[in-house]
């Protein structure tokens, strides 16, 4: 990193410790949920809106192998307010320190705009990060991602109730993901979205939803959406995932990592949703199994195959919290080997014997979550852990397993505030491991183990500071155990 960085990073570190003294006063008032901004849910925004409006602004990005946001319990609330009644006084303006954006409302003109059908969001995140000892080398590299999204609500814009789409945009900046670690996982997702070092700009997601009611009141009903997407933002989660921008940074506490030989990262895809209770019940996906970060894809669309993807989720109560178990899974028609690039991980090839390509490659996972102090809904904090296995003929990573602590609002005083811990197990596939030079790496290939915590401050709404320390046994034996510490800053204007 040069001297010019350096002394940014430093700047910016010293006035956030300032921003967070006067913060303690100014930005931490409770509220219902962690991050009423960019990371808040579409569904919780939208609770006071008229159905066929709510309906048409459902976040499609925010899906879980096609699942849409969870709209439909905002969907099903009746209108209660009596048609007659007099137009309240707009509210007036947060002041700076308590606006959900930097900018503000522009006078008023975003609120014009939401009630038209109209919204856009703006986001600044910035990292730095190094190996401080262990690994192969140690090294530093400062990086970040700019981003934007469009959502269209096409019932307030033109009156086609349950329409919408969302269009996003992101430029990654900076250096490369920080190399040296020896180990198969990448230790910053945002790094290697659309690419992975220098600038590079993609429009990463175009979608339309359609939503068909089958009974509001109670919540049900059946989701269509195709497009381009983003599949690290499907993750709609409360304790982990958030795309590297949010909560963790590693991408082994993003999602069970044996898809990532069928699901790319961001690709085209047709994906289906049957939703009851306001909650998404039974998923499934269509995907193109090539990876599309930097192309539209639409010449070629399917060539290779498809990749199905199917979930099912069921919503429980344990001690009186919230809980909610899934199963999903996906298999693709394409033909791999263990050794075909995946840009997600990092394979220590090539391989020294020749492989046959084989078509069928599959994944399973099962996913738990439970609050443990639940205060409202997205609001408080809990245990989750994750399961997933994979076919070793096709797949890099046959095994994995992760479990942790996650959520918002740790101490009663910062409730806006984000916390995570989590440990991860990664297990290679034994066609890999019976393939690779060990001349070069010393031994065969051991299983990886990776330990991440993070606390990131709300300094305010919209400007939020994250300290992560991860602790790596890599996959590589000349590999010592990493020590990898890192900062990000988020603002979002």
């Amino acid at each position: 990193m040069n001297i010019k960085a350096k002394a940014s990073v430093a700047a910016t570190a010293l006035l956030m410790v300032l921003f967070v003294i006067d913060s303690n006063v100014r930005g931490q008032e409770p509220t219902s949920s962690p991050s009423q901004s960019v990371s808040k849910p579409a569904t919780d925004k939208a609770k006071s809106e008229e159905p066929n409006d709510v309906a048409a602004t459902t976040n499609a990005a925010k899906t879980e192998a096609g699942k849409p946001a969870q709209t439909a319990e905002a969907v099903s609330k009746p209108v209660q307010a009596p048609a007659a009644a007099a137009k309240p006084a707009a509210a007036p303006e947060p002041d700076f320190w308590r606006r959900e954006e930097m900018t503000g409302d522009w006078g008023g003109t975003r609120t014009k705009w939401k009630e038209k059908g109209f919204e856009m969001e703006i986001s600044l995140t910035q990292f730095y990060q190094g190996v401080a000892s262990g690994g192969i080398r140690t090294s530093s590299e400062y990086n970040g991602t700019f981003q934007t999204l469009f959502k269209v609500d096409f019932g307030k814009m033109f009156g086609w109730k349950f329409w919408s789409a969302e269009i996003k945009t992101e430029t990654r900046f900076g250096g490369p993901l920080v190399g040296g670690t020896g180990s198969i996982n990448p230790v910053n997702t945002s790094a290697i979205i659309p690419g992975a070092d220098g600038t590079v700009f993609s429009v990463t997601v175009v979608n339309i939803t359609k939503l068909f009611p089958i009974n509001l009141q109670e919540g049900k009903l059946i989701a269509l959406s195709f497009g381009r997407y983003n599949l690290v933002d499907l993750l709609d989660e409360d304790f982990f995932a958030g795309g590297g921008t949010d909560r963790f940074f590693n991408i082994a506490q993003i999602g069970p990592l044996t898809v990532l030989r069928q699901v790319p990262l961001i690709t085209n895809a047709v994906n289906f949703a049957y939703i009851r209770g306001g909650e998404p019940f039974i998923t499934l996906g269509l995907l193109d199994p090539n990876d599309h970060s930097v192309d539209p894809g639409l010449d070629d669309l399917y060539a290779d195959g498809v990749t199905f993807a199917p979930g099912i989720n069921f919503p429980v109560k344990y001690f009186g919290k919230s809980a909610k178990h899934t199963i999903g899974g996906a298999i693709t028609t394409k033909k791999y080997t263990p050794f075909d690039v995946i840009r997600q991980i990092i394979i220590p090839g090539p391989a020294i014997n020749p492989i046959t390509p084989q078509r069928g490659s599959w994944s399973i996972n099962y996913t738990f979550r439970q609050y443990l102090v639940e205060r409202g809904k997205g609001d408080g904090w809990g245990f989750f852990s994750q399961v997933s296995f994979a076919d070793k003929d096709t797949s890099p990573i046959t095994n994995f397993f992760n479990v942790g602590l996650g959520g918002n609002g740790l101490f009663k005083s910062r409730r806006g505030d984000e916390f995570g811990l989590s440990y991860a197990y990664t297990d290679l596939s034994e066609v890999l491991k019976d393939n690779i030079d060990l001349l070069r790496l010393g031994e065969r290939l051991r299983p990886e183990h990776q330990v991440e915590l993070f606390y990131n401050v709300h300094i305010t709404p919209w400007l939020q500071l994250t300290g992560d320390l991860q602790v790596l046994r890599p996959s590589r034996p000349i590999a010592d155990t990493a020590i990898v510490p890192g900062v990000r800053l988020k603002m979002i204007f």
